[in-house]
């Protein structure tokens, strides 16, 4: 399951995102027609989920990891990977650290990332933004290195794109300068060793009526909300385990990434002071060429802005309130009427 866990004081901002499937509703208790369902090649429960994803693990000669660097000023901004998010900055002050993009690739060949810019509408100092400045700023940097190579990977680490933001004829002012939102794409070629077939054998979520598919992507959210209320972890690894080894493959996991990735699931369910929130207040968004559909919050303050609707609330352990999201990306398998995690 692709995992990107973000945990802040809740005066602030902002997101974990997790990429959860899930099929129950109290503890123990199943439905006969679950709006999300699996299609493990085991059974899989808490008990034996580590030891199924270790077998999971796979060796390859080389291991091509993707990842950008952003540079970024006056704006806030998201970046998908092949049509699917792979991390957005709603916050003041810039990134230092690498996103990497393995998730997000299927298999080998052409891949797109694509940026959207918003305004930056508060700031730690003076004003904030309601358009995009002629100041406004993006860069881009794309490297590949061998993850094998635990040693000296950094110093071999290949450059593939230098992306600056497009500017106007004057060469200095932003291009997007005055507009509510910008985005643009720049594509690479990969090569990875590995092939994650799920979106391909997907159902074109676009072409079914609006209404009907918020209708069953809420039924679907309900059901993962009630999942995490009810504590059921058997059916909750059973039905995010495609998911994670997805993760694994893409990502050359190993046993003790697996093991910490095991972790942060259960906390949703050992951490006696989590409380997930009521489902409100969200926007149907379609992914992945209209392939993934998830709910995100409509708000745009920005300790909501662009977070799933499906969250809650747990107490720090110095004091405070904290904040975890749990984003949920759905998909149908051509053949199915029911969702499963991607």
């Amino acid at each position: 399951m692709g995992k990107n866990y973000y945990s802040t004081n809740f005066s602030f901002s902002m997101l974990l995102t997790i990429m959860l499937e899930i099929s129950c509703v109290g503890t123990g208790e199943k439905i006969a027609h679950p709006p999300i369902t699996e299609s493990n090649p085991t059974t899989v429960s808490v008990g034996n989920a580590l030891s199924v994803k270790e077998k999971m693990i796979k060796h390859f000669p080389k291991q091509p990891l993707y990842y950008i660097y952003i540079d970024h000023e006056q704006c806030f901004f998201e970046i998908l990977v092949n049509d699917i998010p792979a991390f957005q900055y709603f916050q003041d002050g810039g990134i230092m650290s690498p996103i990497t993009l393995n998730n997000y690739i299927a298999k080998s060949g052409k891949q797109k990332i694509t940026y959207r810019l918003y305004p930056q509408t508060e700031r730690e100092h003076g004003e904030g933004f309601q358009q995009l400045t002629p100041f406004t700023r993006f860069n881009l940097t794309l490297f590949s290195r061998d993850n094998r190579d635990t040693v000296a990977g950094f110093d071999h680490q290949v450059q593939l794109i230098d992306h600056a933001n497009l500017k106007k004829e004057d060469g200095k002012t932003f291009i997007g300068a005055g507009l509510p939102y910008y985005e643009y794409t720049v594509t690479f070629d990969a090569s990875v060793p590995y092939e994650v077939p799920a979106l391909a054998n997907a159902t074109d979520l676009s072409k079914l009526p609006k209404d009907v598919l918020e209708e069953k992507t809420l039924e679907a959210y309900n059901y993962f909300r009630d999942l995490i209320a009810n504590k059921n972890k058997d059916v909750y690894s059973a039905l995010v385990f495609n998911s994670d080894v997805r993760q694994i493959v893409s990502l050359y996991q190993d046993e003790n990434d697996i093991r910490e990735g095991g972790n942060e699931d259960m906390f949703y369910f050992d951490n006696p002071t989590f409380k997930v929130e009521p489902i409100k207040d969200f926007t149907l968004k379609l992914y992945g060429d209209g392939k993934l559909v998830c709910l995100e919050h409509s708000s745009l303050d920005l300790r909501l802005r662009g977070g799933s609707a499906i969250w809650g609330k747990y107490k720090g352990d110095t004091g405070g309130t904290f904040a975890r999201f749990l984003s949920l990306y759905l998909y149908i398998p051509k053949g199915k009427d029911s969702f499963e995690i991607w």
